[in-house]
């Protein structure tokens, strides 16, 4: 490492040759020669051929086998091969961008030595003369200061960074192509390391290479910026001229960097060891004790840039994959945001191939080397990014190198910084600018990276390809603040020396803050906020970079609603006042329960929306104490959505207790297992038990889109008929098992019909009334024939009896071959399909998506928000309960790359945008809700999946599929709905849902957010509107009108409870059975005033005439006059039938007469 620690190496080690590389433009030099056939003349024996073709295949199975140890299979090794392929820069393509680095190289070269004269002189010169503004973001130098400024040659220029290395890759943003230029020893004197007299003079360095530049005339376009967010230590950015000259680079996508840096020896380093105070002010003596680690770090970086090249050549060397898992690596790590130039975070690419060298040298505390240079790219990058997730920063510093100066002590480093990794000379904190707060999220996803490397599941596209780093998919709570115009009070000259951008201050400050109140409510916390950023070289920059800063939470499940948290206990006075100082007001001391008195924080708020909101209050408070920022002034993103979780606004409160919203589905559940008592209580009078009672609801289940409502079923007349609705809450009664029941079907039915009415019975004893329903509509007698309806505090519980006999029976009379009756086996079927609906089918999927309900608090309102949203753009009729609940338990079991929703805004986004990116027709959804899929499963489901892509490949069946560990076949709940044309309105306004919440986040436009929820009417060939006051849902409506809901003198039901009454779903139902060949029907379910109606085109479009066609039909050469007019390019009437469109709305208009209120028809 003697190399490394001296920063020296030979040319054909660090330093690229510029001009061997072929041009972007062309193809390669050298082509692949063409084989010659009669070199190779064919003179093996058979037996030879055979010996071959043995040792080909043992060499393949050996190939195999390494690969599978290498790397975690052998498809994972596949997707990193194309990978690397895809990321790398065709380094071949280059002499360009190799022609303008010559360039710019002779330029620097061939300058002359300029005069001396005082520095502040020289500044105003650059500005007045050349329109050049000396890049210092720092303080200016005092105006009578005697600081003395000449330009001279550079002592040298290189290459350096991912460039040298060959480790940068392609990516939508430029990447970065950096050159060292060495500023001469003669620029500088013994104290130029205080004062920022080093940083004047870098600056005017870096001003009068780029008037060097400028004066060329080469066309390139310049542009002043900060290294990695070093306001310390400004770059000149040279792009390309676009001229299409020798010098165009633009092609190779890519910006030339231009960093001054110092030889190691100017300065001592030990004078900028992280203790040292290298500001000081004439009048301030004391100033000498504080240190200035920012500052020294910044001085020491310049002076390192050659040697860690050199150590991470020598390692690119000595490791074959180094390289490899370095891009992979870089990728990751852009992925995510981590990139100091993306989020200001302070980590880079450079810092984890310094990690992955320091782990390759052997420098663990137990001596121990964590990686090898034999290991794959692979094992480098999932061994680093271990390490980096369960590493303990704090208590064990990274000293790749170790000095023996005490000033260098690694306890040194750890008082000063708050992250340290040391380069190799042991003296330069290479993470000097990293926060707590950037080391948390890198850790965080460190973590995540390494759940994903160990899940038998293939996660390759949540480690390397999916974008991570959207706030809106990845935190929680979003918070965006303003940089505040008036400064803190601890931002004063010393602060100011150190972080010379106040954005950079107020960040680091704000994490350090939030950390502190939070405490384990979050998992995380990202302050976020633009790393680098460029200004014109005529221009000043932004002392404080106008713009704001996003801290993104991403929350604990089972802290973050917390409502108490305790401080020191009584006793302690010094860190009670240290609790009071921070907390102000909200600081009381209180006794609790266990006797113990102690400081404390209350935040007394009712429901589980209101706690899952106490961050946000813990974050207004903390703001404002901390840093006068006012809760008016933050941009908070957590609980807009929630407003569409309960009955609009307009809905009266005599009409409905709001109360409901903050107790949210405690009545229904605490009314439910009281039933549930009664109906066990009832075992004594039965003649069979009641072995089991099950919820088979969405309201049972926590998901239903709107809450169920307790009533008072005594003064329902004084309800309008548009609040009349009551819904019903499906319940399942199993009973015991026995060989008394009737083998005969029919027989069987009544039996159990015989058990309603007994049940009705004991029931009414206990004074809950309770009617069993008689189900006319359904005439096949196979089925079942009916079910009780019980009235149970304010709720309509719909009891089924469960007798798991009748199964057994209906599936005797389908496998009896001795059965001729077809049409009897076809009703026999149709029971047995209602009856594994009811029974086996609903009752499964309600257990796990209550336990899903239990186990992730934001579930339940994610997908009562995404059922709100279906139904906003009237889906909600072709798109079951069931299959939405599925497709957002996939979003919360297979939450990669990030981890599951904890607050509903966050969980409905991340719903919304995997309909938005799904690839439905050649993607199966697999969920895994029962928590027992095998790969054997997985493999069934991907086998019924392409099956039926096979077989209907239009997509006429199971145009989604979902399957799961007991519906392999994956079309339980979207068999015949959503067809294709639905599926594709639903992506399509997935897809602008995303983008309008994406917008209204970034804008800050909270008012916007509604956007999602309002549908486009044109798109429909038809809109019926009906008559809201008739609508007995209306009121579930979230754009519902008070005028509608109006409490009218006399209803228009009169004082009859109707269980689940809905003529809207009635007619529906009715259009769909009459027209549902012809045409697609959009309704919102949830108090929807609308129909829209789309003509199927394949069942509309002209066909030839003939009897009985089944339609409403016209000539299809008829005008709108009633007039036949031959077709455009036709001579002759055709004989082709048209749907007659207008007469089939006339006649759905007269099935919905008192219903309908208009027709309005779109071309």
């Amino acid at each position: 490492m003697a190399a490394a620690q001296s920063g020296k190496y030979d040319s054909d080690e660090g330093a690229v040759d510029w001009e061997s590389q072929s041009d972007e433009d062309g193809d390669s030099d050298q082509e692949d020669e063409p084989m010659d056939d009669s070199s190779s003349t064919k003179k093996k024996t058979d037996s030879a051929s055979k010996e071959d073709n043995d040792d080909f295949a043992a060499g393949e199975l050996e190939g195999l086998k390494e690969t599978a140890e290498l790397y975690k299979s052998n498809i994972f090794k596949l997707e990193i091969d194309e990978l690397l392929n895809e990321v790398a820069p065709n380094f071949d393509k280059h002499k360009h961008l190799l022609n303008a680095l010559k360039m710019i190289k002779d330029i620097f070269t061939n300058e002359p030595d300029g005069k001396e004269e005082l520095l502040v002189d020289y500044v105003k010169t650059m500005a007045k003369r050349h329109k050049i503004t000396v890049p210092m973001l720092h303080a200016s130098p005092p105006q009578d200061a005697k600081y003395k400024f000449q330009f001279q040659k550079p002592s040298s220029i290189n290459v350096v960074g991912g460039y040298a290395l060959k480790t940068v890759t392609k990516s939508k943003k430029p990447f970065n192509v950096d050159v060292a230029v060495e500023m001469p020893s003669g620029l500088f004197q013994e104290k130029d390391h205080t004062n920022n007299r080093y940083f004047y003079k870098r600056a005017c360095y870096l001003a009068a290479l780029t008037h060097v530049i400028q004066k060329a005339k080469k066309g390139f376009k310049l542009e002043f910026s900060t290294f990695n967010g070093d306001a310390h230590r400004p770059i000149l950015i040279v792009k390309s001229s676009g001229d299409k000259s020798e010098l165009d680079f633009t092609k190779t996508k890519c910006v030339i960097r231009i960093i001054p840096v110092i030889s190691a020896d100017i300065f001592p380093s030990h004078r900028l060891a992280p203790a040292k105070n290298n500001i000081r002010h004439a009048d301030a003596v004391s100033e000498i004790h504080r240190s200035t680690p920012q500052y020294n770090a910044s001085v020491l970086m310049d002076t390192s840039v050659t040697a860690n090249l050199a150590f991470l050549y020598q390692h690119s060397k000595s490791c074959e994959a180094f390289k490899d898992a370095v891009i992979l690596g870089r990728t990751w790590l852009h992925q995510r945001g981590l990139e100091a130039g993306q989020s200001g975070s302070g980590f880079s690419t450079f810092l984890f191939a310094m990690i992955m060298g320091y782990l390759l040298q052997g420098g663990l505390a137990s001596g121990g080397r964590k990686l090898s240079t034999a290991h794959s790219s692979y094992q480098l990058l999932r061994g680093t990014i271990d390490f980096l997730g369960s590493h303990n920063f704090q208590n064990e510093p990274i000293m790749i190198g170790t000095s023996n100066h005490p000033e260098f002590a690694a306890e040194r480093f750890k008082e000063n910084y708050e992250v340290v990794i040391v380069d190799p000379t042991g003296t330069v904190n290479m993470a000097a600018h990293m926060t707590k707060s950037s080391l948390d999220q890198l850790q965080y996803e460190a973590k995540l990276a390494m759940a994903y490397f160990n899940d038998p599941v293939d996660r390759f596209d949540a480690l390397f390809l999916q974008n991570v780093n959207d706030p809106k998919l990845r935190f929680d709570n979003i918070v965006s603040i303003s940089i505040p115009d008036t400064k803190s009070d601890q931002y004063d000259d010393r602060a100011a020396a150190e972080f010379p951008i106040y954005s950079d201050f107020f960040a680091r400050s704000l994490g350090s803050v939030l950390k502190r109140g939070l405490t384990d409510r979050i998992s995380l916390i990202a302050v976020q906020k633009a790393g680098d950023f460029s200004w014109n070289i005529a221009s000043a920059p932004s002392s404080t970079t106008e713009g704001s800063i996003t801290i993104g939470l991403v929350l604990d499940p089972d802290n973050s609603p917390r409502v108490v948290d305790q401080g020191p206990d009584a006793q302690n006075a010094e860190a009670c006042k240290a609790f009071r100082e921070f907390w102000g007001d909200k600081s009381e001391l209180r006794r609790f329960k266990d006797g113990s008195i102690v400081e404390s924080v209350i935040w007394n708020v009712p429901g589980y929306e209101a706690r899952s909101l106490i961050v946000q209050k813990i974050v207004f408070h903390l703001l404002e104490r901390h840093f006068s920022i006012l809760p008016e002034t933050i941009q908070y993103w957590a609980g807009q959505l929630y407003p569409y979780l309960h009955l609009s606004k307009s809905v009266p409160a005599t009409l409905f207790d709001r109360q409901l919203d903050v107790n949210s589905f405690h009545p229904v559940m605490a009314a439910y297992a009281e039933l549930s008592k009664a109906l066990r209580a009832a075992d004594a009078e039965l003649p069979l038990l009641i072995s089991n009672v099950y919820p088979c609801d969405a309201s049972l289940r926590y998901t239903s889109a709107v809450l169920p409502r307790a009533r008072n079923f005594d003064n329902i007349s004084s309800f309008p008929t548009s609040a009349r609705y009551v819904d019903v809450i499906n319940v399942i009664v199993q009973l015991e098992r026995s060989s008394k029941w009737p083998d005969d079907i029919v027989a069987l039915q009544k039996v159990k019909f015989a058990f309603y009415l007994k049940l009705t019975e004991i029931l009414r004893k206990q004074h809950a009334e309770a009617v069993v329903v008689d189900d006319v509509a359904n005439s096949n007698e196979f089925a079942s024939p009916g079910y009780m309806d019980v009235y149970y505090q304010g709720f309509i519980f719909r009891c089924h009896l469960h007798v798991p006999h009748e199964e057994t029976v209906l599936k005797s009379i389908i496998n009896n071959k001795a059965e001729a009756d077809a049409k009897k086996k076809e009703r026999v079927q149709a029971a047995l399909d209602d009856y594994m609906y009811r029974f086996r089918h609903q009752q499964l999927h309600t257990y796990h998506i209550q336990a899903l309900s239990l186990k992730y608090p934001a579930f339940s309102s994610t997908v009562r928000l995404v059922k709100r949203w279906f139904g906003a753009h009237l889906l909600s009729v072709l798109v079951s309960d069931e299959l939405i609940e599925l497709i957002c338990a996939h979003v919360f079991l297979n939450p990669q790359p990030w981890a599951p929703a904890v607050n509903a805004l966050t969980g409905a986004t991340r719903v919304l945008a995997f309909l938005a990116s799904w690839e439905w027709q050649k993607t199966p959804v697999i969920v895994d809700i029962e928590g027992e899929m095998t790969a054997s499963d997985r493999d069934i489901a991907y086998h019924n999946f392409t099956s039926l892509r096979q077989r209907s490949p239009h997509f006429n069946q199971g145009a989604l599929f979902v399957a799961t560990a007991k519906d392999l076949e994956g079309t339980r709940w979207s068999k015949s709905t959503p067809n294709k044309i639905a599926v594709v309105r639903m992506q399509m306004l997935a897809k602008a849902s995303v983008k309008a919440l994406g917008d209204a986040i970034a804008s800050g436009a909270v008012k916007d957010i509604k956007r999602i929820l309002i549908t486009p009417m044109e798109d429909y060939h038809a809109v019926i509107h009906l008559k809201s006051k008739r609508c007995t849902r209306y009121f579930e409506n979230i754009h519902a009108q008070q005028a509608i809901l109006a409490k009218p003198s006399k209803s228009g039901l009169g004082p009859e409870r109707y269980a689940g009454f809905d003529p809207v779903a009635e007619f529906v139902d009715e259009i769909r059975t009459i027209y549902g060949d012809t045409l697609l029907l959009f309704h919102d379910k949830y108090g929807g005033d609308k129909i829209g109606l789309v003509w199927d085109p394949y069942t509309t479009a002209p066909k030839q005439w003939r009897v009985a066609v089944g339609l409403n039909t016209v000539p299809a050469d008829m005008n709108e006059h009633g007039v036949l007019v031959p077709a455009d390019g036709k001579k002759e009437i055709s004989k082709l039938a048209a749907v007659n469109f207008d007469a089939i709305l006339s006649e759905i208009e007269r099935l919905g007469a008192g219903l309908i209120d208009s027709i309005t028809k779109h071309a």
